[in-house]
C-alpha cells in the first residue's frame, strides 16, 4: 500500500530548478563588524 503523498509526487514531473546558493549570505558575513558589549561574568574574553 503506498500512501497519498507517494502517490502525488509521482505524478509531478521533475524539478530541474537549480540549488539555491547561499552565496550572498557568505559575503555578509564575511563583511559584519563585531559588535562591542561587555562581557559577562565567568565568559572568556
Amino acid at each position: 500500500m503506498t500512501s497519498l503523498t507517494e502517490r502525488r509526487l509521482a505524478q509531478l514531473p521533475p524539478d530541474t530548478r537549480p540549488l539555491p546558493s547561499v552565496a550572498a549570505y557568505d559575503q555578509l558575513l564575511r563583511s559584519r563588524q563585531p559588535i562591542d558589549r561587555p562581557a559577562i561574568q565567568g565568559e572568556m574574553p
